[in-house]
């Protein structure tokens, strides 16, 4: 293809005549005399249209022509593959649909050019381009004029107007007539798409005109027919676009007078172009195109659209038949729309000349009907159909009218000088002029017409172009043999040109081919991400709304991110632990926002934060710079266009600051950016939003919660782990199948959970074949997540080595790489990352990205890990790490992080001949690792990878507990002893009565520890987490306490149920108001109380601050609000006036106003200075329950007790809007801090949020309460919701997304109110018990995360016969405990959904279940420890129990019958019992005597029965008088019975009548009871939430006494349970979910009896029972009044009670 094409090679024509063959000569014209030109143009061609050679893709475009064409492909392509085609895609007007012909090679193009999407945007730049260059030209020359306008057909709309603007206005500035630009404006009007101009450009281009003829001389002239040619062009595209805004006195009058003035001329070619324009002007006014009036009257078919373009629809002959009757069609036109005009006359004030005109005109007849058939004429040619002309030129009925007959002359002047028509087209117009000169039959001969052809011909005939120049002077000397006289008409040549010439160079295209267009690079920037965001296997993650939200609350990630860009929020937080798919869900975000992405749409920049130096400032221009965007690019970008920021890890980037915030995004004048910012879970402390959230644009920067949303990437679940299998295994050979993958990950025990990370999963697949290839029993298999890292690590470096030796090495590489196999390949790749991970977190302070280039750093110790020498680039290349150009990093940050605990910790030793891993027991920790220098808290992940080594290595745990015992004498090693406390802590070690005296561990994390009678006696506890703890009779006393950290707050106790608090603005004061009418001011930095208001006679039922904290109002049952100064207590104000209780008050923002609500229906406005009454507020028909105003306070919000919701205008007093949300019972609304909703409370349980902006569009509703809603509040930030009720909770809500986050118990009272302090940080809920209580926010959010690990309600637990282990039911859930550490073992099963529990019982020798339900079809489960299995019987049971010998299974059906079945022969079963309906008559308890001779069973009414299960005989009924018995247990011989009652606990000798023992001491029912194995222990559980062990005395005259009583449970006490192997050892569980191993101890006599806890699961709250803390050192006063509470003993503390 020729590289630089000249316009005539790069142009060809479209239309092709006759004969093919351009130059070759012309077929004779017609013979006969009566038909002389009716075929000169026997066809219809297709319209002429630019041709050039069409470029290669990525080819350089020559000239603008090319450029056009191009477009035009393309459009018309996605004009006829789309029914809604662009704008810019539709025909210009009077360019109708005859396309040309597309050929082989243009398909082929298209086709090509439509895949390729940056090729089409870079060809539609380089138009936009071309356009902007013209404008900003300062020199309009004709050759920049012709290169732009000849691009007006393919602008879009935008585009376009922008260049008619600047034709306009530069024509407008113009002194001299500029011939070009008058030229280029025109013809670029005449090519407008529909819809691009509107009535205002035509009506002001026409003014402009005008004025530009009134100014110039009359003298004919080449500037006086431009100037005609153009307004008379201007005014059949104002005809055909039917415009109706030009006005007769400004504009249509002036332009015929004009106009009227040049028929004078002599000229008859001016007067003909004269003439021509006044009938264009005639026609403008009508409501409708004239053409297709006439067409309507003649039976023609109505057009589509307006304009011309719909001539070329019709059929000729139908336009010449509805012509042929244009007089008629005028009259009736004018007696049927009379009326009308003259009614459109009578309304517009500027329509009288107009109509007039148009009613004179039609009447006298000089409209006339050739203007009509030339314009339908011209039309009709710019389309090509060159036959359908002919037709109307030979047939039409004016076609003797000398102006049609110049005006078809001009027509074919102007077809035979346009090159774009082809010269076979262009000589056979030239025929046609000779012809017409010619005596023509039918054709009328005006002397006028002749003498203009000879003009054209003689004009045609001075043409550069040779053929078309040499056949007009064969046609003039044809006419000049027919006599014809030849005289010129016109005094200057006649511009015949309808369209510029084409320009002969392109120098605007040239100009603007080397600037780079920004949407160009940015399509360029999309096709390189799209390239590389290969991510291999992709499976859609799910999320939660927060960290506190429920597991099983989930929506697609993907779906809650597209939502949150299309909302006006500007910050999405993604938080996921590590592994957890956030860069992989990132890097598809940005896949799908640039396969989405539109031109001049939001763009998508994916930024790893790791790679910005400092990306708290200049974040977007520094990620720009690396993709080489210039400085102006950037410009451009800030200043027009919106990003989406995807910022992938926050925690990588170590950062601490909030980046929006510092990089001003939003702000006026900065980036328009939304963010999508991802972080790991455990690199967030508390209130990590703060890091986050925008701050608004006010004066105030306060933070804009409302711009903030979050979102947690949830696990991954069975079927999503199912589908990651089933795309893993067909990407390479594998030895194993999907089936057998997921075989094992469902059989390994616990693995299935660990893998639900994905990042565990993928290292899983690759380790899981090598882990589990030396077992038998997949059941004994134990995966941990630090043995995945291993396995995957020795492989991949096993596959490199491979590699290494089958490739072709240099010399002395290979020489290399044998010296690395000698020395043990792996493990030296081992100690290579080791080494590099060190250093990472040594030089780089934990930035995962090492930079490195060689000429720079080949002196710095990145030259160690990433230089020239071969051994380095050997370990380098064969390391788990990914390279980026210069940047090198670990495959994951996880395999860093697990790297550099192995610096700490490495306990396997590689056999590199086998790949093999073995522990290594005799390593020591070496003192100068990170765990002696660095704070490992820091780095969770870390402290997880080490926490998993404590368990299988005993070595490892030695050695922590060994270098916490240093820290006793060695003051160096405490840095390290806090470390390691830390680890074993966080890894399940406990230490119960562990003897850590004198320990320095300060600042370790102990949350969650285990320190059950643990002698901490003068250990430093500086700065120690103790939050969840279990601190029971641990023994602190000399210790270091200083800022150490509960977790929790010590209640304040008054001596009255309380019934208000608020904190004061400043957070400083909390007031709280008694039901008795107290009124007390605490001091929050101490909690001691400052002052005590008196003056209400009754109650107080509310009070409430002034916003500058120096009054409190408050109001009460004494009817009276009062007012006082907060500063000192005294009274300021009593106002009266309310009839009833004042039940709700408040201050105004301002401070002026107050405002209460009584039960006297009313809501009084008071003037806060003078006590005044402003407004009395009636509407209300019951009691008015509460009242507040907007943030703003312009609104007052009342809720009434006839449920309705009421606003009103404070400052007028006028009601507004009434809200009656619901049926049920409601009490109380609030306004969130933004005003946009309030939260409405119903005494049903549940909260609804409505919208006031909907007036009352139902929100949000909360769901969890099962009491009385007493109190709500809203966080001051508007994220958090907080409920009181009387179902003793205070549950905490996400109020963006309506999650429960956490629940608070008061265990015993109900709670009457709640209130955030001013920071959000603190929760104060006031009890009918008198108790204050005040949580941390953050650490209450924190404890879900803990709670959310826990089991729920245990309701059974066995030993197995050996006692090697436990057994547990929870829910529906059956698990084993390994007895000795409390680990969860193998086993682990969970009961279908649709089973309801009623009864359920482990037999004694461990190996079933038996589980009764209650369900229609209800089974007995059996489950099976060794298949896993459940087998099912069908069986209805409430109570069960299975004999010592596990053949006999006694069950309660119904509750009314009693039966005994014979479980080694399911067909047996016998009724023992068939008791009388009700509560009473019901079985409650059965019990198998040691032996399995007798079956015990009791009923709630007191009602014991004894049997023989041998030959089911009733052997004895006993009757325990006015008890009921609840739960028996027969005694180790068989001898006696211990019998459960409401609080008793009874022992009857079965040889006796009467009970011998009443065991007295439970305040709850007794729900459990067992004999130790001796049997001189008993255990009993209660629901007062304690165990009590009885020790007997003396068995001669059966005395038992309490020994013991273990206390701090915090749910009834369900199960309790003795070793049957290990003396003195029992296990509970409980209501709180918890599973505790217990270890009884005395001296010899029974005395001193010490019950020490040896593990515990699930003890999520502190516990500080007989805790002693005497002469603790640096304990605050809050904390020691918080152990008080929690039960310390021994101390001179504070009293439980407030001092007064």
């Amino acid at each position: 293809m020729a590289r630089n094409m000249t316009k005539d090679s790069a142009i060809q024509s479209h239309a092709t005549g006759d004969g093919g063959a351009s130059n070759g000569p012309l077929p004779a014209l017609p013979t006969d005399n009566n038909d002389g030109i009716s075929d000169i143009f026997p066809k219809n061609l297709p319209k002429p249209a630019i041709r050039t050679e069409l470029p290669a893709l990525s080819e350089r475009i020559e000239v603008t022509q090319q450029l056009l064409y191009c477009n035009r492909l393309i459009l018309d392509a996605q004009s006829t593959s789309s029914p809604t085609a662009t704008a810019a895609s539709e025909r210009p007007i009077g360019e109708p649909a005859n396309e040309p012909q597309v050929g082989e090679t243009e398909r082929a193009w298209i086709t090509a050019i439509g895949q390729d999407p940056i090729q089409q945007d870079r060809l539609r730049s380089l138009v936009t381009m071309v356009v902007e260059a013209f404008i900003k030209d300062i020199f309009k020359v004709s050759a920049i004029i012709a290169e732009v306008v000849i691009l007006g057909p393919i602008l879009d709309r935008d585009t376009y107007r922008t260049l008619l603007s600047c034709f306009i206005s530069k024509f407008e500035q113009v002194t001299i007539l500029d011939v070009a630009l008058l030229q280029g404006l025109v013809q670029l009007i005449e090519c407008a798409s529909p819809g691009y101009i509107e009535d205002d450009d035509l009506t002001k281009t026409l003014t402009v005109l005008r004025r530009c003829l009134e100014g110039m001389h009359k003298t004919p002239s080449e500037y006086l027919y431009q100037i005609t040619i153009a307004i008379s062009r201007l005014l059949d595209v104002m005809v055909n676009g039917m415009v109706k805004d030009v006005n007769r006195t400004n504009d249509h009058q002036p332009l015929v007078m004009a106009l009227t003035e040049l028929k004078a001329s002599a000229d008859p070619i001016l007067q003909f172009q004269v003439n021509y324009t006044l009938q264009a002007s005639r026609y403008i006014p009508d409501d409708e195109s004239t053409l297709q009036a006439v067409l309507r009257f003649g039976g023609g078919v109505a057009m589509a659209v307006s304009g011309v373009g719909g001539v070329c629809k019709l059929d000729p002959a139908n336009l010449l038949s509805s012509l042929s009757v244009l007089h008629q069609a005028a009259m009736q036109t004018f007696k049927g729309t009379k009326s009308v005009l003259e009614g459109m006359k009578e309304s517009q004030k500027d329509s009288s000349g107009t109509m007039q005109s148009l009613l004179e005109g039609l009447r006298a007849g000089t409209k006339y009907e050739w203007y009509l058939v030339l314009l339908a004429a011209r039309a009709i040619v710019r389309d090509g159909r060159l036959a359908d002309f002919n037709e109307i030129v030979c047939k039409a009925n004016c076609r003797d009218d000398r102006d049609f007959q110049l005006g078809v002359c001009q027509i074919l002047g102007e077809l035979a000088v346009d090159p774009l028509w082809d010269s076979f087209t262009r000589r056979r117009a030239t025929d046609f002029l000779g012809a017409l000169c010619k005596a023509t039959p039918g054709w009328k001969h005006h002397p006028e017409v002749k003498e203009w052809i000879v003009v054209i011909l003689t004009q045609l005939s001075e043409l550069s172009d040779g053929v078309i120049k040499d056949h007009a002077l064969v046609v003039l000397q044809d006419c000049a043999a027919e006599d014809v006289v030849v005289k010129p008409v016109a005094m200057v040549p006649y511009p015949l040109n309808s369209r510029l010439p084409l320009p002969e160079s392109s120098p605007l295209l040239a100009r603007v081919q080397d600037i780079t267009h920004l949407e160009l690079y940015l399509h360029r920037l999309r096709q390189q991400r799209l390239e590389e965001s290969s991510l291999g296997i992709y499976i859609p993650p799910m999320a939660k709304a927060n960290l506190q939200a429920r597991d099983d609350d989930l929506f697609p990630l993907l779906e809650k991110v597209q939502e949150f860009l299309a909302s006006e929020r500007q910050v999405m937080l993604v938080l996921g632990d590590s592994g957890a798919g956030k860069s992989t869900f990132n890097l598809e975000l940005e896949r799908t926002l640039w396969n989405d992405y539109k031109d001049h749409g939001p763009i998508p920049l994916f930024i790893n934060l790791a790679f910005i130096d400092n990306p708290a400032h200049d974040l977007i221009e520094k990620q720009l710079q690396f993709l080489n965007f210039s400085e102006d690019q950037i410009r451009e970008l800030k200043l027009q266009s919106r990003l989406v920021l995807i910022c992938d890890g926050y925690d990588e980037s170590q950062l601490k600051v909030n980046i929006h915030s510092t990089n001003q995004f939003n702000q006026p004048g900065q980036w328009k950016v939304k963010i999508v910012i991802s972080c790991r879970t455990q690199y967030l402390g508390k209130d990590y939003r703060s890091r986050f959230q925008p701050q608004s644009v006010d004066r105030y920067q306060r933070t804009a919660t409302n711009l903030f949303q979050e979102a947690v990437v949830a696990p991954f679940s069975k079927k999503q782990i199912e589908d990651y299998v089933t795309r893993y295994v067909p990407l390479e050979p594998r030895l194993w199948l999907v089936d057998d993958y997921i075989r094992m990950l469902t059989t390994v025990p616990k693995l299935i959970e660990l893998v639900s990370n994905p990042f565990l999963l993928t290292l899983a697949l690759e380790a899981l074949p090598v882990v589990v290839e030396p077992h038998q029993d997949f059941l004994t298999v134990r995966v941990t997540r630090v043995q995945l890292y291993d396995t995957f690590v020795v492989h991949w470096l096993d596959v490199n080595k491979r590699r290494l030796d089958s490739s072709t090495l240099s010399a002395k590489d290979r020489v290399v790489f044998d010296r690395l196999l000698e020395a043990g390949f792996t493990s030296m790749g081992i100690d290579y990352s080791i080494r590099l991970a060190l250093a990472i977190f040594d030089k780089q302070d934990r930035n995962p990205v090492i930079h490195y280039v060689q000429l720079k750093d080949k002196n710095t110790w990145k030259a160690e890990f990433f230089g020239q020498d071969p051994e380095v680039r050997l370990l380098q290349e064969s390391s788990p790490l990914t390279r980026s150009g210069s940047r090198f990093q670990f495959l994951h940050r996880s395999i860093l992080e697990y790297f550099f605990s192995r610096t700490i910790y490495d306990p396997a030793v590689i056999n590199d001949d086998t790949g093999d891993t073995t522990s290594s027991t005799g390593q020591v920790v070496d003192t100068n690792c990170p765990l002696f220098q660095r704070n490992l808290l820091e780095d969770p992940s870390i402290i997880q990878f080490l926490c998993e080594r404590v368990c299988p290595d005993p070595n490892f745990e030695r050695q922590l507990r060994t270098i916490v015992d240093q820290s006793k004498t060695n003051a160096t090693a405490s840095f390290a002893a806090t470390n390691a406390i830390s680890i074993l802590v966080k890894a399940g070690v406990s230490f119960h009565g562990a003897d850590l005296r004198g320990v320095k561990i300060p600042g370790a994390d102990l949350s969650d520890g285990q320190f059950d009678s643990a002698q901490l006696q003068g250990a430093d506890l500086t700065g120690v987490s103790l939050a969840r703890s279990w601190l029971r009779q641990a023994n602190m006393s000399g210790a270091q306490l200083e800022g150490i950290r509960f977790g929790e707050l010590p209640y304040l106790e008054l001596k009255m149920a309380i019934a208000s608090c608020v904190y004061s603005p400043s957070g400083k004061t909390l007031a709280i108001a008694m039901t008795d009418g107290s009124f007390e001011l605490y001091e929050t930095t101490n909690w001691s109380r400052t002052h005590e208001l008196k003056g209400h006679t009754k109650g107080i039922r509310e009070c409430a601050f002034s916003p500058d904290g120096q009054r409190i109002v408050s109001g009460g049952w004494d009817n009276v609000v009062r007012l006082w100064d907060a500063t000192n207590g005294e009274a300021l104000l009593a106002m009266e006036g309310h009839t009833e209780g004042v039940l709700s008050v408040a201050f105004s923002p301002c401070s002026k106003h107050i405002v209460s609500g009584g039960g006297d229906k009313t809501v009084r406005l008071w003037d806060s200075r003078t006590g005044d009454v402003v407004f009395v507020l009636k509407g209300h028909t019951r009691e008015v329950l509460s009242i507040q105003y907007s943030a703003d306070g312009r609104r007052l919000i009342s809720t009434g007790q006839e449920d309705t919701i009421r606003f009103w205008d404070p400052t007028t007093g006028e009601p507004g809007v009434i809200w009656r949300p619901m049926p049920e019972k409601g009490h109380n609304a609030v306004f969130t801090p933004d005003g946009r909703l309030v939260a409405f409370c119903y005494r049903a349980g549940h909260m609804v949020l409505w919208d006031t902006a909907s007036s009352g569009e139902v929100g949000l509703t909360l769901r969890g309460h099962t009491g009385y809603v007493t109190g709500i509040a809203l966080s001051p930030n508007g994220q958090w919701i907080a409920s009181a009720s009387n179902d003793y909770t205070v549950k905490l809500w996400d109020a963006s997304t309506g999650v429960l986050i956490s629940s608070l118990t008061s265990q015993t009272q109900s709670m009457a109110m709640v209130v955030f302090s001013p920071d959000g940080l603190q929760l104060a809920v006031g009890g009918r018990d008198g108790k204050m209580r005040l949580w941390d926010v953050n650490t209450s959010l924190l404890s879900v995360e803990v709670q959310g690990r826990h089991l729920g309600q245990v309701q059974r637990l066995a030993y197995s016969l050996d006692g090697q282990a436990i057994l547990t039911l929870s829910g529906r859930v059956v698990q084993r405990w390994e007895p000795t550490t409390g680990a969860q073992g193998s086993i682990s099963f969970e009961f279908p959904d649709i089973l309801s529990i009623g009864a359920n019982e482990f037999p004694p020798d461990g190996n079933q279940f038996v589980n009764g339900t209650r369900d229609t079809f209800a089974q007995t489960i059996a489950f099976s420890m060794d298949t896993h299995r459940p087998r099912e019987h069908p069986m209805q049971v409430d109570i069960a129990t299975y004999s010592p010998c596990c053949r006999w299974l006694a069950f309660s059906f119904s509750g009314n019958t009693f039966r005994l079945r014979d479980v080694q022969n399911t067909d047996q079963e016998h009724i023992l019992l068939e008791l009388e309906g009700g509560p009473g008559g019901t079985v409650s308890g059965a019990a198998f005597s040691r032996t399995g001779h007798q079956l015990a069973a009791a009923s709630w009414r007191g009602i014991i029965w004894l049997f023989d299960p041998e030959t089911r005989e009733l052997l004895i009924t006993k009757t325990l008088v006015q008890e009921r018995v609840l739960v028996l247990t027969y005694s180790p011989d068989g001898q006696q019975l211990a019998l459960g009652t409401d609080t008793s606990v009874y022992l009857w000798d079965l040889k006796s009548d009467e009970p011998g023992v009443k065991l007295k001491g439970h305040s709850g029912m007794v729900g459990c009871i067992a004999y130790s194995p001796c049997g001189q222990w008993l255990a009993s559980g209660s629901g007062d939430e304690t165990v009590r062990l009885w020790q007997r005395q003396s068995e001669e005259q059966e005395s038992w006494s309490c020994a013991a009583v273990v206390r701090r449970f915090y749910g009834s006490v369900e199960d309790v349970v003795w070793n049957p192997v290990v003396p003195m050892e029992f296990v509970t569980t409980s209501k709180d979910g918890s599973v505790r191993q217990w270890r009884v101890s005395s001296n010899g006599n029974g005395s001193n009896v010490v019950v020490k806890m040896t593990w515990g699961s699930n003890l999520s709250l502190l516990c500080a029972e007989s805790l002693v803390s005497e002469v603790a050192i640096g304990l605050d006063p809050m904390n020691r009044k918080l152990l008080v509470q929690c039960g310390a003993i021994d101390s001179p503390l504070e009293k439980l009670e407030v001092e007064e």
